[in-house]
């Protein structure tokens, strides 16, 4: 079987509606407890909220999110075997950007997220 995609899989399946990624670069050996204050200190939001928060490394070739479920954290550390995540750090403007999940799986597979050929969502207002 091929872990990476069955955990891909699983993170997707079990991914939030609301997801943001930090607009700044990360230091790696972050965990948990330094990762969550970042959300509440740089991101003005609560950690545990239910919200999957996406962290980059300043290289753009590692990636940690971050999310509480309801009796605990779950993190994950992610690496491309190959190359790296297609992100552009901001230092100034806004710390965080809300993504949408599918901009998280294009991250996930190394394509930049800011796909201008990307199809916009659509929100039905009617049914014909």
């Amino acid at each position: 079987a091929d872990l990476l995609g069955d955990w891909r899989e699983e993170v997707l399946a079990s991914t939030p509606d609301r997801l943001y990624i930090s607009r700044r670069p990360q230091d790696m050996r972050a965990g948990i407890q330094r990762l969550a204050a970042t959300v509440t200190t740089d991101f003005g939001m609560d950690p545990t909220d239910g919200a999957l928060y996406c962290f980059v490394s300043r290289d753009c070739e590692k990636m940690k999110l971050l999310r509480f479920e309801t009796n605990g954290w779950c993190l994950y550390y992610v690496r491309l075997a190959e190359g790296g995540f297609r992100w552009v750090h901001r230092e100034d403007g806004e710390v965080s950007l809300q993504i949408e999940r599918r901009q998280l799986i294009w991250l996930l597979d190394g394509i930049d997220f800011e796909q201008p050929q990307a199809p916009q969502p659509v929100t039905a207002k009617a049914v014909l």
